[in-house]
């Protein structure tokens, strides 16, 4: 998957991505961070196919997105949003059979037996008959990952997956992305705005500012406080901690 001298603006705004060209690694983990309104969102709209650029490509497996069908694109790419629509008391096992819906004509005819693979890979299997509403927040999310996954995509989009879940809630979501990636090699694309969390679970990272490509590479390659502190406006300064090594911490102006 990749993007050729992308530009987007929505209508009667000023270019939100702007002559962007990278490549996702295939079978890694790629983290897009960057300020508020840098356009990391929509860039995951563009590589969704969701909305077409005003120019340039997105191409996926060498062809361009937009020509692949709604259907085709759910059957390779799967997103986990930071928000969902939900009807009241929706049962578990319903929301996951969603995920299936690429491979079936109607929701009656997908077993339950089809979508408990899916939901043992969260560890959230226990919870097939229960209503989604009766579950933790950090448990819904689990459960729309595993809707996600049920897709059986090649590449998993996640946009502020962590958002509104508390600080136990984001280490166990974390740490369940990166075991799905190293055990199936799924592409996963995060859109995170915790620098700390791209650098610990990242094998790439796409750094953004007002809709551009500031930096691209490993970790290691963003951890610069010059780099950081201007895109980001706002002083920061990377100490070297013993459990995780380099962390970014914001300075008081």
């Amino acid at each position: 998957m990749e993007l050729k001298q992308v530009r987007y603006s929505y209508p009667g705004s000023e270019p939100l991505i702007v002559n962007f060209t990278a490549s996702v690694p295939q079978g890694k983990i790629l983290s897009i961070i960057g300020p508020n309104g840098a356009g990391k969102s929509t860039l995951l709209k563009l590589l969704m196919g969701r909305i077409s650029p005003d120019s340039g490509e997105v191409l996926l497996d060498g062809k361009s997105i937009a020509a692949y069908s709604n259907r085709e694109r759910a059957a390779k790419i799967a997103l986990v949003s930071q928000q969902h629509q939900v009807f009241d008391e929706m049962a578990v096992k319903e929301v996951v059979k969603t995920g299936r819906l690429p491979f079936h004509s109607l929701l009656a005819t997908i077993a339950d037996e089809e979508i408990l693979p899916f939901l043992k890979a969260v560890d959230l299997d226990w919870a097939i008959d229960r209503p989604l509403s009766s579950l933790s927040g950090g448990q819904q999310q689990r459960v729309w990952l595993a809707s996600a996954l049920a897709q059986e995509p090649s590449y998993l989009f996640l946009d502020e997956p962590t958002t509104y879940l508390d600080i136990r809630y984001q280490q166990e979501l974390m740490s369940l992305i990166d075991k799905l990636n190293a055990e199936q090699h799924i592409t996963i694309v995060l859109v995170l705005h915790d620098i700390n969390q791209a650098l610990k679970i990242s094998d790439q990272v796409w750094l953004l500012k007002q809709g551009q490509l500031v930096k691209e590479g490993a970790p290691d390659s963003i951890l610069d406080q010059d780099l950081l502190s201007d895109t980001f406006e706002m002083p920061v300064k990377i100490v070297n901690l013993e459990t995780f090594g380099p962390y970014v911490i914001q300075l008081t102006a």
